[in-house]
């Protein structure tokens, strides 16, 4: 993942690089970083440490439950936790300070079948089959406060003011404060190997997106999650607070997590036909298993009770599988400007709260289904794309959404029934303690509706 401009390092040698602590990285099932905080010394590339599994058994906020896989019948045991040499970087703005992600085992030298990281993997494997090389290039959108922890303690986030005054998207007026902060985030991006193309406000106040360089499938999800990780980092330092959250705020934009994808051969883009000068039945095999997967993984892409707040196709958000030419209301935007080797598809479903670990292993797992059966896709949507009745629609709530992966083949046949059945567990917590918190509360429209009506 490291690139010219990266500096590698070695894990024997990280002392002598100078080099004093290592922040031990995994991601949890919800694509947060977690870890510790090592010595040099207890990192060489043989090393072996130990996590707890309940790590995939903790909600974002730290609620436990309890599956097979780690409870009190088992007691909570550990896995082996190694060290991916590929990952090691020095933090340039902490020259003594270094990051290594770290992969799961069992104790039998099996990947840990719940961890994301192995999840990817273990589906691109299979992928390699088919002689191309998947390249995705992802898109974090974000909206940036002021932090006021007094204001978040109590629930008033709203109250927070935004980075910046004004509300349009790609302004260069009025920008100063967070074209600093993106210069600042991409020169420390630079220094891990981790190439970020672009920085701009969005449409929204605080509103800001960037892009990261398309590379490798796990490199892309190693890159973008650190870079979610390290632009939070950034931000507190600043005094400013970020959020991916799908749908931070009613009446403002989403925040998508948009994910480019290609595919490769011999240097050469093997999405573009140069005989036709249009996209290649490669790409349209392998956009159609994309399609035909699409409502199976979406709980993937939207794996939250705040994702379906950001389900609008007048907000581009797509609703339905559907497919288009240069159509930013489609699900799967097919991209032919402006050369061969910008053929591609953008891939719209997904919001900024994705574990992109996971929604890149369905995106795979969909287009080796299509390559594999030589898929044809439907028809391409002309104009509104949500209005094309002839398209799957995707699910609109998480717990249909849930219901769908769980009962999937397809999920079951690439990412594992073990791996399904957790996942879907997990996504049943998740709404289990929206509804437990929605049941103790009298809500303002309530209140507004009834409170002096009846």
């Amino acid at each position: 993942m490291a690139t010219a401009t990266s500096e590698r390092l070695a894990l024997d040698k990280l002392a002598e690089s100078g080099i004093e602590f290592v922040q031990m990285e995994t991601v949890d099932l919800d694509g947060a970083l977690r870890g510790k905080f090592l010595p040099v010394s207890k990192v060489k590339p043989d090393a072996q440490g130990a996590f707890c599994t309940i790590l995939y058994q903790m909600t974002p906020v730290d609620d436990v439950w309890v599956t097979r896989h780690s409870s009190f019948d088992n007691g909570f045991p550990d896995m082996r936790a190694m060290p991916d040499p590929q990952t090691a970087v020095r933090w340039n703005w902490q020259p003594d300070t270094a990051a290594v992600l770290f992969d799961m085992f069992n104790v039998d030298g099996a990947p840990y079948p719940l961890a994301p990281r192995s999840i990817l993997r273990q589906v691109a494997s299979r992928f390699a089959e088919t002689g191309y090389e998947p390249r995705f290039g992802i898109e974090f959108e974000a909206f940036v406060m002021r932090a006021d922890e007094e204001l978040m303690t109590q629930g008033r986030h709203h109250e927070m003011k935004p980075l910046g005054g004004m509300h349009n998207a790609y302004r260069l007026n009025d920008a100063a404060e967070a074209r600093d902060l993106g210069k600042t985030f991409i020169q420390r991006m630079r220094g891990l190997g981790i190439d970020v193309e672009a920085f701009h406000t969005e449409l929204g106040y605080g509103a800001i997106e960037f892009a990261f360089a398309p590379v490798g499938a796990l490199a892309a999800a190693d890159n973008a999650t650190r870079a979610k990780s390290y632009f939070r980092q950034l931000c507190a330092e600043r005094g400013l607070v970020a959020t991916f959250m799908a749908k931070w705020k009613v009446g403002e934009s989403g925040a998508g997590g948009h994910v480019h994808q290609s595919m490769w051969r011999d240097g050469q883009n093997a999405f573009y036909d140069p005989a036709r000068s249009t996209l290649s039945d490669v790409a349209l095999h392998y956009g159609a298993g994309l399609i035909k997967s699409m409502p199976d993984f979406a709980v993937l892409f939207r794996p939250n009770v705040n994702s379906y707040r950001r389900f609008d196709h007048r907000a581009w958000s797509p609703e339905n599988a559907s497919w288009g030419y240069d159509n930013r209301s489609a699900a799967l935007r097919a991209i032919r400007q402006p050369g061969q080797n910008a053929y591609r598809y953008e891939h719209r479903v997904p919001g900024a709260d994705t574990n992109i670990y996971l929604s890149l292993a369905a995106m795979l797992a969909g287009g080796h289904l299509g390559l594999k059966n030589k898929l044809t896709p439907p028809a391409a949507a002309e104009g509104n794309a949500a209005l094309d009745a002839s398209c799957a629609r995707l699910p609109s709530t998480l717990p249909e959404a849930t219901e769908l992966f769980r009962s999937s083949a397809i999920a079951k046949d690439y990412l594992g029934a073990a791996f399904v059945e957790h996942y879907a567990a997990s996504r049943d917590v998740e709404h289990q303690h929206w509804e437990a918190w929605l049941a103790e509360q009298v809500t303002s429209y309530e209140l507004k509706r009834y409170f002096k009506t009846i």
